[in-house]
């Protein structure tokens, strides 16, 4: 009898052995939930190219191995493709993606090393999806759509193929980093990932290297198609190839194409002129090189012409701006009158007005949507889904208004108006750093520029309208799209009033590229004002500029303590970067000023909604502005200028327009740095005085740029002085 019990009891406890273990990795993903302990066992299927996780994939699917922190700190080897593994921890989910560990990792065994990696599966973009999340996938025909930029780390790149839209991304470890993204059509390779905040969706291939992207030709584009040359009637479109072959413009007024061009020559630089085009016109375009028997195309993209508009191009300020340092004409502060102005336009409008505002709380522009709405103005409206939006209660109920209701990141974030696109002689588009809410136009310092201008107002209603979902009155939430869902729909260049203005749509476009072009070509001076600055590739770029002789960059950030934040990496390569947190109002924008100092070396402004963050990259709708423009990139520098001022950053003798010393950060922590300019004199004795008057601390300058420690202060306001200089005031937090 006993005997018996005992061989049942045995029974009993190998059955629920094998109730609790895992059969294989599919019966982990589909049997065990978050939180739960599970055993998996597979081949790795990548390297450091996607950062420290790994993807494991047996005969039935896939995951994602997460140890939390370097393999090798609790004495585990670092898992290699080909690397057979057993790996035990809990479940948890990132952003949608299923992965063992970081918790309770108590196993990571490498059984083998050196096996074949498991066989691709081949898919289409619309077929990625959970059941193959973790799994090597494979899709022909592939064709970028921002195909000859630069490859950028932490950013997405959207796909076309068999008619279908995909996206890859790339992180910073990645070897694609700094390479050419490809312009021609390729076979993709890569580890299908998810990245979502509501748990659907967001699924993207994770290409492993450049062994990935396998160029389908013999001959491809080794460039991304240019458009130069550009006038009211004609454009030129440029590209080059990686071995000769001749040239072929496709274009038309709709993605149906309909003409063509074609030069024989064969060639490897290719420049062909679209000629008896039409003023303030957006075309549809493609270029193909054929080789023998070989061909390569790019994807059909939109190129406008210059409009016959009025071309104005004005810049407006919410807070200070130090007219002293202004060369062509003295910049403008509106402040409380700010949102006066923005009314004033919209009253401009007498056909149609299509809005895309974050957020909406502010009485004069609701009133002018309602006085629109009584003039007979059609108005769309698109919203972000998470904000109160407390505006549009007031707001008449005949205006529709569509939510982007994802609820990822800070979702739709744009801050655009577009008036009377179709008429040539009203068309503008009114953007910048702030949103509709009277603590931005009022209390935050932010920028509003306005574009006169046909072409660019019809390239914001191509985007607007993908929003939108139709180009009619009213929405169609089933073809609206948001996000990483939006396709690359609008031209990149215009001419407005003689100067080059680049657009840049947000994520889709490359906006990160653009503004690290942008900081890359500085040769003179760079200053930028963000809230946020969270990417590693800018901040890098800042700092190499600043590695230059010649090249002081000045720059000042709002969310100093945020997670990933560049300040003190740019602090510590002393780097003149100034802490706004503490002092009131909230630094709100977005912007970058490129050598406004040099009027032969393209002065340069990016501004727009498009934070310097990868979820702005990746995730949000942005838009974003390249203006090559003297007159605006001086407007831009006299409210920096005049920002720092209001900080106490810069230490001015009394009646003096240029600062003897600059101070930063301000607030400071433990340390501050004084940085003297060339109408300073060295040997000068610096003071501190508390908000008593008393001295509490005494230095002598005797170089350039001098670190003072003020570890021994306590929290609070003191007044700066540089000998005879008009005191400033600093922050100790």
């Amino acid at each position: 009898m006993n005997t018996i019990r005992i061989s049942l009891l045995a029974f009993f406890a190998a059955s629920l052995s094998i109730v609790s273990a895992q059969t294989d990795i599919l019966d982990a993903r589909s049997n065990y939930s978050v939180g739960q302990s599970v055993t998996v066992s597979g081949i790795v299927t990548n390297d450091g190219n996607l950062g420290i996780v790994r993807y494991l994939q047996d005969e039935t699917a896939g995951i994602a191995l997460y140890p939390g922190g370097d393999w090798t700190q609790n004495g585990w080897d670092d898992p290699q493709p080909g690397d057979a593994v057993t790996m035990t921890g809990v479940l948890s989910e990132y952003n949608g993606l299923l992965e063992v560990g970081p918790d309770n990792v108590t196993q990571v065994d490498i059984t083998s090393s050196g096996n074949a990696l498991p066989e691709a599966q081949t898919v289409t973009p619309d077929q990625l999806g959970e059941s193959m999340e973790g799994e090597i996938a494979y899709i022909e025909g592939a064709v970028f759509t921002n195909g000859g930029t630069i490859i950028t780390g932490n950013s997405t790149f959207s796909f076309t193929a068999n008619g279908e839209n995909g996206i890859i991304y790339v992180r910073n470890d990645n070897e694609l980093v700094g390479l050419v993204l490809p312009a021609g059509e390729v076979n993709l390779f890569g580890i299908v990932s998810q990245f979502t905040f509501d748990g659907f969706g967001g699924y993207q291939m994770l290409p492993r290297g450049s062994a990935d992207l396998i160029p389908t030709s013999a001959i491809n584009l080794s460039t991304q198609v240019d458009q130069i040359n550009l006038t009211t009637t004609s454009f030129d479109l440029t590209w080059s190839t990686d071995v000769l072959g001749d040239s072929h413009v496709e274009y038309g007024l709709t993605p149906g194409l309909g003409m063509e061009i074609v030069e024989d020559d064969q060639l490897l630089t290719h420049s062909i002129a679209l000629t008896d085009l039409e003023p303030g016109t957006i075309y549809y375009a493609r270029v193909l090189s054929i080789a023998g028997e070989d061909s390569t195309a790019s994807t059909i993209r939109t190129y406008a012409t210059v409009s016959e508009s009025p071309g104005y191009m004005r810049a407006y300020f919410t807070r200070e701006v130090d007219n002293s340092v202004a060369t062509i004409e003295n910049a403008a502060t509106l402040g409380t009158n700010t949102n006066d102005t923005i009314a004033a336009y919209m009253a401009l409008a007498q056909n149609t007005l299509d809005i895309a505002a974050y957020n909406l709380n502010n009485s004069a522009i609701e009133a002018a949507i309602n006085l629109a709405v009584a003039n007979g103005v059609q108005i769309r409206y698109i919203a972000e889904g998470q904000n109160a939006n407390l505006g549009l209660s007031n707001v008449d109920d005949s205006v529709p208004v569509h939510f982007r209701t994802d609820g990822e990141g800070s979702g739709m974030h744009n801050k655009f108006i577009i008036g009377d696109a179709d008429n040539v002689d009203r068309a503008f588009v009114l953007t910048g750093s702030t949103n509709f809410t009277t603590g931005n136009l009022n209390t935050d310092p932010n920028n509003v520029i306005i574009f006169g201008d046909q072409s660019l107002a019809r390239a914001y209603t191509l985007e607007f309208d993908e929003m939108w979902g139709s180009d009619g009155p009213l929405p169609d939430a089933e073809n609206s799209r948001f996000g990483p869902l939006k396709t690359v729909n609008t031209p990149r260049k215009f001419i407005i009033g003689g100067s080059e203005v680049e657009l840049y749509f947000s994520p889709t476009d490359g906006t990160t590229s653009a503004i690290l072009q942008a900081i890359e070509s500085t040769d003179y001076d760079l200053s930028f004002a963000t809230l946020s600055f969270t990417r590693n590739d800018l901040g890098a770029a800042v700092i190499e500029a600043g590695s230059s002789l010649f090249i002081n960059p000045e720059g000042a950030i709002e969310d100093v303590n945020a997670s990933g934040s560049e300040y003190e990496a740019l602090v510590d390569a002393g780097i003149a970067v100034y802490s706004h947190q503490g002092i009131s109002g909230q630094l709100h924008h977005k912007y970058a000023i490129v050598d406004q100092s040099q009027t032969l070396s393209d002065p340069t402004v990016v501004t727009g909604s498009h934070n310097w963050s990868t979820t702005a990259e990746t995730t949000n709708d942005e838009n974003t502005v390249v203006v090559h423009d003297a007159r605006i990139a001086n407007l831009y520098y006299q409210e920096f200028r005049g920002m720092l001022n209001a900080m106490g950053v810069g230490i001015h003798e009394a009646g003096a327009s240029e600062p003897t010393c600059r101070i930063y950060p301000n607030p400071a922590s433990t340390t501050f740095t004084v940085e003297l300019t060339e109408n300073a004199s060295i040997g000068e004795w610096l003071e501190l005085r508390d908000a008593m008057g008393r001295l509490v601390l005494r230095d002598q300058i005797q170089n350039l740029r001098a670190t003072i420690d003020v570890s021994g202060l306590a929290r609070g306001h003191y007044l700066v002085q540089y000998g005879t200089s008009v005191p400033a005031q600093l922050a100790i937090r």
